[in-house]
């Protein structure tokens, strides 16, 4: 369990709790009765694979709705000092609502029932909050290369070449943008759209990074010349 606590400027406080263990939703709920902008069909992404039948719950968006509901009245550039608890792990940081946001949106879409989404429930399971950029590369190819290695191990053909990658990171861009609008439909303020925003810089940094051959992490893996030869 990954417990996310905000302590606010004003006082006031909100926490999350979220189960990185929980099996991923089979079904989808109706959406009658609710928000517009929490139907599928509204703002649905192109490439979406799930059923156009009407009045049908965004996945993705059901699965953010507590941190809209929390950060849809707040202003990005506010702080917060955030508190993360997580199994005999516990992390704190006084930081921006909208970088603090983007780290609880993550976490919630990867664990969400959104088919492009869903593919990176291995890295909910080993969430870092507030990570960077290298860590997060450095977990998405490992997540990547490994499961290429138990495809293999099933006799399927590896993508050894990062194709797959490449196209989910394309498809999670694609995600964000039609999940941002769908958030400018229901927040007052900017906190968690622009959560989002960082998201998807992020995501398009390891789509970019992909392109170029992995060089950013390239030198962590350098071998060092202990012989004293030049």
């Amino acid at each position: 369990m990954i417990r996310y606590s905000f302590a606010f400027a004003d006082g006031s406080r909100a926490d999350f709790q979220v189960d990185e263990l929980a099996p991923a939703a089979q079904t989808l709920r109706s959406s009658e009765g609710l928000p517009s902008w929490m139907d599928l069909d509204v703002h649905r992404c192109p490439h979406c694979p799930l059923p156009c039948k009407k009045r049908l719950v965004c996945p993705a968006m059901e699965a953010i709705v507590p941190t809209i509901e929390c950060f849809g009245q707040r202003i990005s550039s506010d702080t917060c000092d955030l508190t993360v608890e997580q199994n005999v792990v516990t992390h704190q940081a006084h930081t921006s609502i909208q970088n603090a946001a983007r780290s609880l949106i993550g976490l919630q879409l990867a664990l969400s029932g959104c088919p492009t989404m869903r593919k990176l429930r291995p890295m909910a399971r080993f969430h870092i909050p507030l990570s960077d950029a290298d860590h997060t590369l450095f977990r998405v190819f490992g997540m990547h290369m490994l499961r290429q290695y138990l495809h293999k191990g099933k006799g399927n053909a590896p993508d050894w070449g990062l194709a797959n990658l490449q196209a989910l990171y394309q498809d999670i861009h694609h995600v964000n943008n039609w999940l941002a609008a769908r958030l400018r439909d229901a927040s007052q303020k900017d906190a968690a759209v622009n959560g989002l925003v960082i998201l998807d810089a992020l995501a398009h940094e390891v789509e970019h990074s992909i392109q170029t051959h992995l060089e950013q992490l390239a030198p962590y893996f350098a071998t060092p010349n202990l012989s004293g030869d030049d």
